[in-house]
């Protein structure tokens, strides 16, 4: 496996001269940004990680706190998909996961619908910038990440 390096503005358009903000869809956006990166590797199969919501107002990577004296937690919802490298068409797809995705684990394990963990009060950071030097929550994140990706990416890239 290799990591493609891209611009943010290759990113932003997709190797599209305009885009329209109103009309997003993910599922062409990504496979035209897929399409647009693939002359640089000619790889079998492409992998693409990217953002995702889950199923309350937590988007992507960070830290929410609920008000009233609410729970804080940590996510990183992230969504997996992976196409064909010759043709571009969508092989699999799946959220990215760190348990089976049963009912009773959306309701035990997964309350934000996606790879969370409950922290304590006090570790919520006072500025935005407090976060990215925090170690634990830092390594919270990429452990979320690593274990997601373990436990989802080997049935994707299953024939």
């Amino acid at each position: 496996m290799r990591r493609v390096t891209y611009t943010r503005e290759e990113l932003k358009s997709g190797g599209r001269r305009e885009q329209n903000p109103f009309f997003y869809r993910a599922e062409r956006d990504i496979a035209d940004f897929v399409r647009f990166l693939a002359p640089r590797l000619r790889c079998e199969r492409y992998v693409v990680v990217h953002r995702h919501g889950g199923t309350h107002r937590e988007y992507g990577i960070g830290i929410s706190r609920y008000p009233y004296d609410g729970s804080v937690h940590l996510y990183a919802i992230m969504y997996i998909r992976v196409y064909d490298g010759g043709t571009f068409t969508l092989i699999k797809e799946a959220q990215a996961l760190m348990t089976d995705d049963t009912y009773v684990d959306r309701l035990l394990r997964n309350p934000l619908g996606g790879p969370s963990r409950e922290l304590d009060r006090t570790m919520f950071p006072e500025k935005p910038a407090d976060v990215v030097n925090n170690p634990v929550l830092r390594d919270g994140v990429r452990a979320m990440l690593t274990a997601s990706l373990d436990k989802t990416l080997p049935p994707l890239l299953r024939h």
